[in-house]
């Protein structure tokens, strides 16, 4: 009887009607017949439909929908590819699931289960299980990049497994480059700036300090010198009082003063402590020329010669072993402040930095002491 069952199907052709993102797909699969003498068991698996949830013809038929819809929507070749991936993943764990809910099915259909084929079940679904926890938290980490530092938080709380993929280190250094502190991947010294009992080789070191990013304040800024363009700048307040929401769209250095100046003038330690970054790659250059025409250049804006250099050191070591650095701070006054850009010296290493970017100062223009020492 099966024998005649299988030749009378020998030309019939199944027809299967799946949904892809494209709309319906129509699959045609010819059903392939078998011997007669062949044991019952062996065929039915022979007649084992293509489109199995667990084969390959069906996942290429999905693969085949989403390249297909990609082919139809023009406007997607300048977007990126997450959708793309998105639609991967979620299509794993569909067919993970399926096919994994199928072999659970043909396992209580048979009655009497070989050993070794017991043993290569539980591998596969141990396997299929593995696949659908990467996927499902590859997936989660797609999304928590979409979330506020406030929803992370939350989202951490739900769960363990949300826990672990919500404190990713990516996650939270994303969240950090965003504030903007752009200059935390590559000035080390500007750690201990922020807190100095932070410790960057600390895997959670991006989640710790990014509530004390969140509470500074920070501003854009255009820096000028006098009718000249610089930069633009990113200007985070380190320190000190706070400056208010006010805080000036152009600084303009209109002329510089030896730092010697600077330590007379004593700031007060509660002063507003700046510290300034490129706001762009293209603002590098521009920052970069700038410390460089602090330290490297005289009054007269020539380069300092060597033997100049090391004749005003020797008369400064005489005058005062805590004066030997030569370079200058630029001054900005704007309204009721003074604006003083400070390179690398040891005004910056006495308020733990030891990076070579810019840090500023801001002092009311009716200090006493300062007007008179410049």
């Amino acid at each position: 009887m099966l024998h005649g069952v299988a030749e009378g199907s020998t030309r019939k052709r199944s027809r299967v009607v799946m949904e892809g993102d494209d709309g319906l797909q129509d699959i045609q699969d010819d059903a392939r017949s078998g011997n007669s003498d062949r044991p019952e068991e062996e065929m039915s698996v022979l007649a084992k439909p293509l489109w199995s949830p667990d084969s390959v013809p069906r996942m290429e038929s999905e693969l085949k929908g989403l390249i297909e819809y990609v082919r139809r929507k023009p406007q997607l070749s300048d977007a990126n590819a997450a959708f793309m991936r998105d639609s991967l993943r979620t299509m794993l764990i569909k067919c993970t699931r399926e096919a994994e809910l199928a072999f659970e099915t043909e396992s209580s259909i048979v009655d009497s289960p070989s050993r070794s084929s017991s043993i290569s079940g539980d591998d596969s679904k141990d396997e299929n299980t593995a696949v659908e926890w990467y996927a499902v938290h590859d997936i989660l980490e797609a999304v928590f990049r979409y979330l506020s530092a406030k929803d992370l938080s939350v989202a951490r709380g739900v769960s363990k497994d949300w826990n672990k993929c919500g404190s990713k280190p990516s996650l939270w250094k994303q969240l950090c480059l965003r504030q903007p502190w752009r200059s935390l991947e590559t000035d080390r010294a500007l750690w201990s700036l922020i807190d100095p009992m932070l410790d960057v080789k600390d895997p959670d070191v991006w989640r710790k300090v990014y509530p004390t990013l969140a509470r500074r304040k920070w501003w854009r800024c255009k820096l000028m010198k006098t009718n000249k363009f610089v930069c633009n700048l990113i200007v985070h307040q380190i320190d000190g009082e706070s400056l208010g929401d006010n805080f000036p769209s152009t600084l303009t250095v209109e002329r510089r003063f030896a730092l010697m100046h600077l330590t007379l003038a004593m700031l007060p330690i509660n002063s507003p402590l700046l510290y300034f970054e490129p706001e762009t790659d293209g603002d590098k250059e521009g920052l970069e020329g700038f410390i460089q025409y602090l330290i490297r250049r005289d009054r007269y804006g020539n380069r300092r010669s060597s033997l100049c250099v090391l004749i005003w050191t020797f008369y400064l070591s005489l005058w005062s072993s805590s004066l030997l650095d030569c370079s200058r701070a630029g001054l900005a006054l704007e309204q009721h402040r003074r604006y003083i850009f400070i390179p690398p010296c040891d005004y910056s290493r006495d308020r733990r930095y030891e990076g070579k970017s810019l840090l500023g100062g801001v002092q009311l223009s009716s200090a006493h002491g300062f007007q008179n020492n410049i």
